[in-house]
């Protein structure tokens, strides 16, 4: 089976919802820290039941550089959009392809890479590719073929990849293994061990540590006390106003990344939560969707992301905490973690 981009459907009610929530509230340049960039070449034949296996899958598995910059355009007008990207880090993937193409893609401006790493790489291809990118995106289904498996971080991230990226004074982005997700003591472990024997290495745990709802995080925040400062948190695909108050309350600002995880979230919808789960409702005919709210309703759904950002903004609003706090979350602490040059940075507003 061969997976296909995701098309960009915006609607009227998409426009307005833009206009009324978000244009006149959003800074003027956005870096979104976790997109997924590739070729449909990529990712080899796929198999129907491993892509319903995941619901993220059928969303989106596919997204050329060009088509999400030409997505960024329409979504954010008038905005300096600028990406993280990385390849989708799965069993199938073709990774050195995909990382060579980021590499080529570079160029352009809108694009910062990271390079996906399999723990049998060689060390010699990691030493010569990594001072071109940023740094890792490792992921549990390389090893396990389950994003959330019950594994060791250090099984798909082994030590001596993670002594290459210390001496390079790299970035790593985790998606954290385990039911438990961040509030797993196993993975507490791990990353305070990772934070203490890499200080070199910057460790930014992907949605806000798999923390959709807010007991996850809430428990994290309990097992690791001040040395959760050691960290970095996006906010990919996370859209619970609670998860939010309590990174905003508890962490320092200059500590979270604005992140989409597009192309998995370009599909109309919002969610509702249990105390430790989520329930996506969408508009668009996944196999999955149940339409639990029916179609009329489901008409008035706009974009996931478009959600997601003014979940972000009404809380900022809320606590009062300004535009500085706003243009850190949404586009400086990237710069700053990175190590790039803000005034040449080169988004969608300049390459139009």
């Amino acid at each position: 089976m061969k997976p296909e981009c995701p098309k960009l459907e915006m609607t009227s009610i998409d426009k307005a919802y833009y206009e009324r929530n978000l244009r006149h509230r959003i800074p003027d340049k956005i870096f979104d820290f976790h997109v997924h960039i590739n070729l449909p070449e990529h990712i080899l034949d796929i198999s129907e039941a491993r892509i319903h296996s995941d619901w993220a899958f059928e969303c989106g598995l596919i997204l050329p550089c060009e088509t999400a910059y030409h997505y960024a355009g329409q979504l954010f007008p008038d905005v300096q959009y600028t990406i993280a990207g990385f390849p989708w880090p799965i069993q199938e993937a073709q990774l050195k392809e995909n990382n060579h193409y980021l590499l080529e893609q570079k160029k352009s401006g809108f694009l910062t890479p990271f390079m996906a790493v399999r723990p049998d790489f060689s060390e010699t291809y990691i030493e010569e590719q990594l001072p071109e990118f940023c740094g890792f995106k490792p992921y549990p289904d390389l090893v396990s073929g389950v994003k959330g498996a019950e594994i060791s971080i250090f099984s798909f991230l082994p030590h001596w990849q993670l002594d290459i990226l210390n001496r390079h004074h790299k970035t790593v982005v985790i998606h954290l293994p385990r039911k438990g997700r961040i509030a797993s003591s196993d993975n507490v472990k791990e990353l305070l061990e990772m934070r203490q024997k890499y200080p070199d290495i910057q460790i930014v745990i992907a949605h806000f540590g798999r923390s959709f709802t807010p007991v996850y995080l809430k428990c994290a925040l309990k097992q690791m006390g001040d040395d959760i400062a050691g960290f970095y948190f996006d906010t990919a695909a996370v859209l619970n106003p609670d998860v939010y108050s309590l990174a905003f309350e508890h962490l320092s600002l200059k500590q979270i990344l604005y992140g989409t995880d597009a192309p998995i979230m370009l599909w109309h919808g919002r969610r509702r939560w249990t105390e430790q789960a989520y329930i996506n409702l969408v508009r668009e005919p996944y196999s999955w969707n149940t339409h639990e709210e029916g179609e009329e309703i489901e008409a008035g759904y706009t974009f996931f992301l478009y959600e997601q950002m003014k979940v972000m903004l009404d809380l900022l609003d809320e606590m009062k905490l300004g535009e500085e706090v706003k243009n850190d979350l949404f586009y400086e602490n990237a710069v700053r973690l990175l190590n790039l040059e803000s005034d040449n940075r080169q988004g969608t507003s300049e390459m139009k």
